[in-house]
C-alpha cells in the first residue's frame, strides 16, 4: 500500500523520512506510529508545529521483511538497497551511486514532483535515505546538522530519524538542536555568509607580514588565537592560526605530495622563531582542541609550549560529558554556519 504525504501545499517546511512502518501503512499517513509521535514532540520542542510542515517519505511502501545475518529484519529500508556488489540483482538500478530497487526510484521521482509543488523554504531530511535522496550524500552521523542544499538550490538540514532516536535516546537532544536550526530558515532567509578570509600556502613574505601583525596586536593587549596543527608521519605537517571569526593563516611545513620540507631550512627556522614569539607572548590567549596532543608535538619539534588558556574539547566535555568531543561535532552544535568539512579517509588525497 502506498502511503500518501501529509500537510499543506505550499509549505515553508518539508520533512522527508525514509519509508512507512506498520502504523503508517495501516493509516495511510506518514509518521503516525511511535516514531511519528516522537517526531511531533521534538518538533514542538523546536517550536515547529506539525501542521505547518509537508511530511513525506522517500519510499512510499513499507519495506518487506528480509534476512540479515540469519535474522529477520522488519521495517528496514535496507531491503531496497544492495549493500555490496554481490547483492546486486537485475531488480537493482544504479541511482545516485547506490544500487536500489524500483520502490526507491519511484519514490525519488515523486519526491522531485513534490518539491516543485510544495516549494519549501527548508527541508528536514530524517535519516540516511532522505539525506542521500536529496543531496547524494551518505552518512547521517557525519552530515547531520550541516547546512546543505539540493541540486535545485533548496536548503536541506539533515538529522537523525526518530526511529533511531527511540533506539538510542542520547541522540534526541542533538536532533532537537538540528530541528531548531531548520526552523530558523522557514521564513526563506539565506544561510549566513561567513565571509571567511583564509590565507593558505602563503609566501614567506605573506606569512611574515601576518605574524608581524599578530605581534603588533599582542603588544597592545590580550589577543585570542585559535591554534591547531595537523601531523603526518610523526611530524608537524602544518599549523593554523585564527585571530578573528573570519581571518586565519595556515602555514605548511611539509610538501603535501611528499614528506619533503615545504620551506628551505633558513626560511623554516625563521617562521618557527616568529611563531614562538606569537604563541608564547604574554598577551597570547591560545585556544586549542585537544591541546595536549598538539603541545607535545610543538614541544618535541620546536621546544616550547604555547600559552594555552582554553581547550575546547575539555570545556565541552565538562559541560556535556555524554556528548561526542570531536571538533566537527562541536562545530555542528555551536557554529552559526556549519557544513561538515572533514573528508572520508578514502576521499582524501595527498596535496588535496
Amino acid at each position: 500500500m502506498n502511503v500518501r504525504p501529509d500537510g499543506p501545499i505550499p509549505a515553508r517546511i518539508m520533512i522527508v523520512g525514509e519509508a512507512p512502518g506498520e502504523a503508517e501503512e495501516r493509516q495511510g499517513i506518514p509518521f503516525v506510529g511511535p516514531s511519528g509521535m516522537e517526531l511531533n514532540r521534538m518538533l514542538h520542542e523546536a517550536k515547529i508545529t506539525r501542521s505547518e510542515c509537508f511530511v513525506t517519505n522517500v519510499c512510499r511502501v513499507r519495506p518487506p521483511p528480509h534476512i540479515v545475518k540469519g535474522r529477520t529484519i522488519y521495517n528496514d529500508i535496507g531491503a531496497f538497497f544492495a549493500k555490496a556488489k554481490k547483492d546486486v540483482t537485475n531488480e537493482h538500478t544504479l541511482t545516485n551511486g547506490k544500487y536500489v530497487k524500483s520502490p526507491i526510484i519511484q519514490g525519488i521521482n515523486l519526491l522531485s514532483k513534490e518539491l516543485e509543488m510544495v516549494k519549501p523554504n527548508v527541508i528536514i531530511a530524517l535519516g540516511n535515505t532522505a539525506l542521500w535522496a536529496l543531496t547524494g550524500l551518505w552518512g547521517i552521523t557525519r552530515w547531520r546538522g550541516s547546512m546543505l542544499v539540493t541540486p535545485g538550490g533548496r536548503k536541506v538540514i539533515p538529522t537523525y530519524h526518530p526511529a533511531a532516536i527511540l533506539r538510542q535516546w542520547d541522540l534526541r537532544a542533538i536532533a532537537v538542536h538540528d530541528l531548531k536550526r531548520a526552523g530558523d530558515y522557514r521564513d526563506g532567509r539565506d544561510y549566513p555568509n561567513p565571509g571567511w578570509r583564509f590565507t593558505i600556502r602563503p609566501t614567506l613574505g605573506t606569512a611574515d607580514s601576518i605574524l608581524s601583525l599578530l605581534l603588533r596586536n599582542l603588544s597592545v593587549g590580550p589577543q585570542a588565537l585559535s591554534v591547531d596543527i595537523e601531523t603526518k608521519n610523526g611530524h608537524i605537517d602544518c599549523i593554523g592560526i585564527a585571530w578573528t571569526r573570519q581571518d586565519s593563516l595556515c602555514i605548511p611545513f611539509m610538501d603535501g605530495a611528499s614528506t619533503n620540507h615545504y620551506w628551505s631550512e633558513e626560511d623554516e627556522a625563521y617562521l618557527v622563531y616568529k611563531l614562538y614569539h606569537v604563541l608564547t607572548h604574554p598577551n597570547a590567549r591560545v585556544i586549542m582542541q585537544n591541546g595536549l596532543y598538539d603541545c607535545q608535538y610543538i614541544y618535541r619539534a620546536w621546544h616550547y609550549i604555547p600559552r594555552v588558556t582554553q581547550d575546547t574539547m575539555i570545556s565541552h566535555h565538562v559541560a556535556f560529558a555524554g556528548l561526542p568531543k570531536k571538533l566537527d561535532f562541536q562545530a555542528s552544535m555551536y557554529c552559526e554556519h556549519y557544513k561538515q568539512w572533514k573528508p572520508d579517509r578514502g576521499q582524501w588525497k595527498e596535496g588535496g
